[in-house]
């Protein structure tokens, strides 16, 4: 039982491993349990078993029956136990979870020789059984308080039960609210409780009790009579059981419904008056002869007793699949489990270096971070509305979160206080999309981004007392579970007027004694109908039921859809997508604009200042969009160059969004279908789409092979499902092969859709190939520029659109191809060309959309590292059409860049920061200038200068080191085909000395934790360096050898974000006490990469680059270098790594002690000067007498 102790608990549970089990450990070296076992054990500890000898033993799980014992199939199995083998293979993790208080294990132990012999057996030797007994409690959650104010952390697992007592001794009286955080609003809202045992009311002496069936975070407050906070207990629920137990009775299966996660386990036992057996039965059909239940006995693939029936029984199956899965006992009780998938729980650090979490709308975030990571404010975990972005359907972020249903109240300054102290925040997050979430109000600070997606959802029908199912249409994702709750009738698939496809085959048949749950999973997209109740058998004359059949439309799953925007290796392929699915834009570094939708008609004007329209948000490394409409769309980042190193083209993305069950689709004018013919594959979708706005427009589709069935209009579900999916009127899955006649109610004329097998479309090839486009399309094209299409049947009909969208439905914009003449770009702007063919009697060809091949000098121009080249060939992407004018003012702009000189002078201020200026000759040139990067030893630094920009400093150069700098200036992107153009070059070095001490600076780390901290050894004259983080010594750097060309440096793991460090190094001279003590550097990390793209094996210098100008009376050392006529060679580099934050070890003092009359005296003192930081007390031992503890009072 737990205890409410203050502290205790507290310092426990907020430990880093807050919710460790409690280990029991079991001698069995005599190959038996002891006697006595101490300590209560409970259903989520763990059991180690310990060997004090050779011998080794092999211990599995039993069941008593009466005085015997036997074997249990899939039980708990340890083998070849002694005294060397490790922890893990020793130890039993118990994750049990059972209805009573207290569960029986028994054990059979042998010594591992004789495991052959006892595997012939099932039954077990009492002697080896009988003493090794647990007894397994329930496990208890039972606090006591008083008038103590006692906040405290526990971690649950779901279906825990947690009980709180309470007695004032001071007349006061207290009552418990659950609370729960709402991250949308920032607030608290209520949880209504409905047990007896809870009251509304603040009593002096009470008692709340509460069971936790989900996972998550939930917050009691315990509340005065004024309803003021008196302290609050938050319930962390991350775990669960991985056992569960179903009892059988002779009189009923307790509980006969039962649910667990993938990979779960069920104990099924029984101790009954009357013999039983248990096996798996079909959760959904029963023998149509025998009018029972059909038996599943596969051995491997079903569960069942394998033995003949008995009084007593126990076994173990694990359920590795979910869905429905059902058995039967010996009196023909019927028991179900229902398996769901299995839900994992991530684990995110807000102060560590992911910004970026995935997972699917099944799992849970946990955030996670230590109070002393955030020294600002404490930390409240938010979600940023402006920057998150969610389905429209779901109704925002409002809606997934139920906020309509509670009122939040604001949180107050205690709970935010609390809060932070929690250190974890468990949250599940129910609809897909992109969340950004804040800790802190600093709108400096970098949201995180968590990406979910779609994972399978559950859909649930039920079936009314009025032969009714509700709802009667609804809209699932291809692979989606859709649940029919106690279903009491017959099921048979449909038609839409509620006529039953297969009269004799049901796909689910009620049971007796069942709660008759039904499951579909759909793998196909299209329209399914269910109906009930059939009540003739004559196809001709059969009566349909009396309601409405229900309709399933069945729509492609979610799919979300990645761009990783690296430096250098831009990702030019479009995107070809669905509705409803999401583009996800990843970058490598930090952005704070949001994406820029272009328009399809853009100049090119247009395109190169389209970043004017950004709009700024929080900092984030996640963007992203919702494909809500069918149609091409164009984005474009406002920090394009920054985060891609690529000035040619501003397009981040193309996404091109297909409308649904548009492959094959009809559209309907005033007097006809078009087209008139359709062929296609069995179990395809057809869709209508209405050219005006008839909404009662009937369209009827009729088999001419079979009888014409009975067509009840009064059972037909509205046949416009456009409410449901847009932009289409009707819509009709062919399950069967043959011919079909499509009518109208409003005119005469016809249409034909032939169905072929998948067999016919082989055999007798019946699918149309692909027409193919002869030129190569460029990503810029002329305008009246001219492309053709080919395709080997002269008589084919080719389909096509300029615009991106479907050439399949055949609207104003679709065109069919003459082969005696061309497609031409007569328009400026985007465009995509894609096309389809036709041949009679043949399915239609798959759509092509035209592709932009990247070659080597394409890539050139596109300024990409050439290792990246080679991954490049066609991507699906658009050309951009200029109108003549564009191109001759682009030739005239190029042609000035070509004679654009750039000239760079420099200065240096002791001791190590740099002041350039630059100068475009001619000064008209400078207009076409986009922003100048200055690179340093041929590495670019991440700042861009903008074209004003002309005077910079560039600061934190390393002492010792040689450097060769220059400025490589950028053309605006309207100047086609233009490459950047490099300055002149200047040198020089860096003195190691600043006023005799060493110059100590950053060099660049790619792990955002970790400060990098170099210097040069200033002579042989100094013995050693002490280096000191925060005044605090953290190592000393000696050396043996005379090298004056050495480097040193200290790789700090470990640094926490927004704290502030400060670092410098002392050199000790040698023969003397003097100290050298060099500048100080003051850090806050994160530090931001100051290069475009990450070093590895190599070590440079943290230089920080800014527009600025010199003060007119500062001292400046004109460069003059452009080279070193003798490079020096690598210096030799000593580095070291260890963790930025002292351990106790660096704290153990030296004691020295003096002897007096009552017996000693001890003397220490602190390690460094501010270890005071990390010791709270010293410990004082006698060895073998008592122990003290001495506060850590410094003098």
């Amino acid at each position: 039982m737990a205890s409410l102790q203050n502290n205790e608990l507290n310092n426990h549970l907020q430990s880093d491993d807050d919710d460790a089990n409690v280990i029991h450990i079991i001698d069995i070296t005599n190959g038996t349990f002891p006697e006595h076992i101490s300590g209560r054990i409970e259903s989520n500890d763990t059991i180690e078993f310990k060997v004090n000898s050779d011998d080794e033993y092999d211990i599995f799980q039993v069941y008593k029956d009466n005085t015997d014992y036997y074997r249990i199939d899939n039980g708990i199995e340890l083998f070849n136990i002694n005294n060397n083998t490790s922890e893990k293979k020793r130890r039993i993790e118990l994750s049990f979870s059972f209805h009573c208080s207290t569960m029986e294990l028994y054990f059979c132990i042998i010594p591992s020789l004789q495991h052959e012999t006892y595997l012939k057996s099932r039954q077990c030797s009492k002697e080896n059984c009988e003493k090794n007994y647990l007894l397994i409690h329930r496990n208890e959650m039972k606090f006591s308080f008083n008038d103590n104010k006692e906040s405290q952390k526990i971690i649950l697992h779901k279906n825990d039960t947690i009980e709180l007592e309470w007695i004032s001794k001071r007349c006061n009286g207290y009552r418990i609210e659950e609370n729960r955080y709402c991250p949308i609003s920032g607030g608290l809202y209520k949880i209504e409780q409905t047990s007896d045992i809870i009251t509304n009311r603040a009593v002096t002496q009470g008692k709340f009790q509460r069971t936790f069936n989900e996972y998550g975070t939930s917050f009691l407050f315990r509340l005065t009579e004024t309803n003021q906070i008196h302290d609050i207990m938050v319930c962390i629920i991350k775990d669960k059981y991985q056992i569960k137990h179903i009892e059988i009775t002779d009189i009923n299966i307790q509980p006969n419904i039962i649910s667990i996660e993938q990979n779960d386990s069920i104990i099924f036992e029984w101790n009954t008056k009357e013999k039983q057996t248990l096996i798996q039965i079909d959760p959904y059909l029963i023998d149509e002869n025998t009018q029972q239940s059909i038996e599943l006995k596969t051995i491997g693939e079903h569960f069942f007793w394998p033995y003949d029936p008995s009084y007593r029984g126990y076994m173990i199956h694990k359920f590795n699949q979910t869905g429905i899965f059902c058995f039967k006992t010996a009196n023909n009780q019927i028991g179900t489990i229902i398996v769901e998938p299995k839900k994992n729980i991530y684990s995110f650090p807000i102060f560590g270096d992911q910004l970026i979490l995935k997972m699917n709308t099944n799992d849970l975030v946990q955030f996670e971070w230590k109070m002393t990571d955030s020294q600002e404010e404490p930390v409240l975990i938010t979600v940023d509305a402006n920057t998150s972005i969610v389905p429209d359907v779901a109704g925002g972020l409002t809606g997934i979160f139920d906020c309509s249903m509670h009122k939040c109240v604001k949180v107050e300054p205690f709970f935010r206080s609390y809060f932070h102290t929690c250190e974890t925040f468990l949250l599940h997050i129910p609809q897909h999309g992109l969340y950004s979430f804040a800790y802190c109000d600093n709108r400096d600070d970098v949201v995180l981004s968590v990406i979910v997606e779609n994972s399978i959802n559950n859909h649930h029908i039920t079936y009314s007392e009025q032969n009714m199912f509700e709802p009667n249409t609804i809209i699932v994702n291809r692979n989606d579970q859709v649940w029919f709750d106690s279903i009491s009738a017959n099921i048979y698939r449909a038609d839409e007027y509620g006529n039953h496809l297969d009269v004799d085959k049901p796909i689910f048949q009620p049971q007796l004694n069942s709660m008759n749950y039904f499951m579909q999973q759909f793998k196909q997209i299209g329209i399914y109908y269910f109906s009930t109740d059939i009540k003739n058998d004559n196809y001709t004359t059969k009566i349909s039921s009396s309601s409405s059949p229900l309709a399933i439309i069945v729509l492609p799953e979610i799919h979300f859809h990645y761009k990783f925007i690296r430096l250098g290796d831009f990702d030019f392929q479009a995107i070809i997508t669905n509705i409803n699915d999401f583009v996800i834009w990843q970058f490598e570094q930090i952005i704070r604009f949001g994406v820029i939708q272009l328009r399809s008609n853009e100049t090119l004007q247009d395109l190169a200042s389209c970043h004017d329209r950004a709009v700024s948000g929080r900092n984030r490394q996640c963007l992203a969009v919702e494909c809500i409409m069918p149609g091409v769309f164009y984005f474009a980042n406002p920090e394009f160059e920054r985060v891609t190193g690529s000035e040619q083209d501003r397009l981040i993305s193309t996404i091109i969004i297909d409308p649904p069950f548009s492959k094959a689709c009809f559209f309907i004018t005033h007097q006809q279908f078009v087209p008139n013919v359709f062929h296609i594959a069995q179990n395809e979708s057809i869709s209508w789409v209405l050219l005006n706005n008839d909404q009662y427009h009937r369209i009827y589709v009729e088999s001419n092979e079979n009888e014409k069935p009975n067509l009840n209009e009064n059972n037909r579900i509205d046949r416009s499902i456009e409410q449901y999916v847009p932009d289409i009127h009707y819509l009709y899955t062919f399950n069967q092969c043959g011919q079909y006649t499509i009518r109208s109610d409003r005119f005469n004329n016809t249409a034909t859709v032939i169905v072929y097998s998948d067999d016919i479309i082989r055999n007798d090839k019946k699918r149309t190939q692909q027409p193919q486009i002869i030129e190569e399309i460029d990503t810029l094209s002329q305008f009246k520029t001219r492309v053709h299409l080919k395709y080997p049947n002269q008589d084919a009909i080719i389909y096509y659109t300029l615009d991106g969208t479907l050439p399949t439905r055949h609207h104003d914009n679709v065109h069919i191809y003459n082969t005696n003449e061309d497609i031409c770009f007569d328009q400026p702007g985007f465009h995509i060309l894609r096309a389809y063919a036709t041949e009679n009697e043949k399915i239609s060809s798959s759509v092509i959309t035209s592709s932009i091949y990247y070659n080597d000098i394409e890539l050139g121009k596109l300024m990409l590292p050439f290792e990246h080249r080679v991954y490049f060939d066609y991507y699906f992407s658009p050309t951009f059409v200029m109108e003549n004018d564009e191109l001759e003012i682009v030739n005239e702009s190029l042609s000035a860049w070509s004679s654009t000189k750039i000239n760079l002078s420099a200065s240096i201020q002791y001791p190590n920061k740099l002041y350039g200026k630059i100068q475009v000759e001619p000064t008209s040139s400078a207009d076409l200038v986009d922003h100048f990067e200055l690179y340093v030893d041929d590495i670019a630094q991440s700042v861009n200068l903008s074209p004003t920009d002309i005077i910079f400093s560039a600061e934190g150069f390393a002492g010792g080191e040689q450097y060769e700098i220059y400025i490589l200036a950028y053309p605006k992107s309207n100047i086609i085909n233009a490459i950047p153009i490099p300055s002149n070059k200047r040198a020089f070095e860096i003195k190691r000395e600043i006023h005799g001490a060493p110059l100590i600076s950053l060099a660049v780390s790619n792990e955002q934790t970790t400060i990098f901290l170099m210097w040069a050894h200033i002579g042989d004259h100094v013995s050693e360096y002490i280096v000191y983080v925060d005044d605090i010594e953290r190592t000393t750097v000696s050396f043996l050898k005379k090298i004056l060309m050495i480097f040193f440096g200290i790789q700090f793991h470990g640094a926490q974000q927004r704290k502030r460090y400060l670092l410098h190094v002392e050199a000790k001279l040698k023969n003397s006490n003097d100290i050298r003590k060099s500048n100080i550097l003051n850090v806050n990390p994160p530090l931001e990469m100051p290069l475009k793209e990450q070093l590895i094996d190599r070590y440079f210098a943290y230089i920080t680059v800014n527009a600025e100008i010199p003060p007119p009376d500062m001292r400046l050392e004109i460069i003059h270098l452009d080279h070193f006529p003798h490079p020096r060679p690598e210096p030799q580099r000593k580095i070291e790594t260890l963790s930025i934050t002292p351990s106790l070890q660096d704290a153990i003092p030296t004691i020295s002690f003096q002897q007096n009359s009552n017996g000693i005296t001890l003397f220490w003192s602190k390690s460094t000067q501010r270890i005071s930081d990390i010791v709270h007390n010293y410990r004082v031992s006698e060895l073998f007498l008592n122990t003290y503890s001495i506060s850590n009072s410094f003098d």
